[in-house]
This record gives structure tokens, C-alpha cells and sequence, in this order.
């Protein structure tokens, strides 16, 4: 279990090794989404009115830079909580947020689809066993915050 509730805080059981790499993440997610023209972002911003392309780029132009913001501030987080031994309900929610872009990012740049079989000897197999990771500690923090006295986001 990578995530536990205990009362109005969740305990990260995560080892060194694997919180050195979730910082690392952290930062490499933080420099792309600050320069904001990788093309994997696309996921991380959905078109909001793919019909009309006037009001959607309205929307865009309202939201964007409070999106990314938000996104920095979420790895910030990350960063600046991997090493401590629990989370608050914010700080559980900044890590769902990185770890939910780290694998829309990750995802994207694999061309991930629904019907992938992952295949251990495949070149990208070392990528797609880190997606496979992220989503595990996505799915375990987001059932640690919906037990009682979870931020239930």
C-alpha cells in the first residue's frame, strides 16, 4: 500500500528509492509544463468546445495560464513533500494532480491506447512499466482520500 489514511493525515509508504524517482518526476513534470509548447501537454489541456474553435480558444485564454499554475504549484508540492512521512488533504490532492498529469504527459508521448498489451521485451517497456507504476499510486492516494476524513476530490 503506497497510501494510508490515519485520521486527517496519509502516511506515504513509499521507499527512498521510489520517492527520489517521484521527485525527479516531479521536476522533470514541472519543467515541461512551465514550457508549455511540449506537444504531449494536449491531454493535460482538453479542448473544451471542439465544435467551435472561436469559443474554445476563449476558454482556453481564460483558463490556460491558471492551469499551468496550478500544475506548478501541485510538483512544487510534490517536491517539497516526498521525504515527509505523511500528507495532508492538499498536499494528498497536489500529488493526484502530478501524478494524473505524469501519466496523461507519459501517455501521451507513448500513443498508450486501451487495447495495448505491454510487452516486456518491447523498447518501450521500461516507459510503460513507469505508466503502469503511476497509475497504481494514482489509483492508491485517490482511495486514501476518499476514506474518512479524506479531501474526497
Amino acid at each position: 500500500m503506497a497510501f494510508q489514511r490515519d485520521g486527517d493525515q496519509t502516511l506515504i509508504r513509499l521507499g527512498e528509492e521510489e520517492r527520489s524517482m517521484l521527485v525527479d518526476l516531479a521536476e522533470q513534470f514541472r519543467s515541461v509544463v512551465d514550457d508549455d509548447h511540449d506537444p504531449g501537454l494536449r491531454r493535460l489541456y482538453p479542448t473544451a468546445y471542439p465544435d467551435d474553435p472561436d469559443r474554445d480558444a476563449d476558454y482556453a485564454g481564460l483558463v490556460h495560464d491558471d492551469l499551468v499554475q496550478l500544475r506548478l504549484e501541485a510538483a512544487a508540492t510534490v517536491e517539497a513533500t516526498a521525504g515527509s512521512p505523511s500528507l495532508t488533504d492538499d498536499e494528498l490532492a497536489a500529488w493526484m494532480q502530478v501524478l494524473n498529469g505524469l501519466r496523461l504527459l507519459l501517455g501521451t508521448r507513448l500513443d498508450v491506447s486501451e487495447e495495448d498489451q505491454f510487452d516486456p521485451e518491447a523498447d518501450d517497456a521500461p516507459a510503460r512499466a513507469l505508466l503502469a507504476w503511476l497509475g497504481f499510486l494514482l489509483e492508491e492516494a485517490v482511495v486514501a482520500a476518499r476514506k474518512p476524513g479524506g479531501t474526497n476530490a
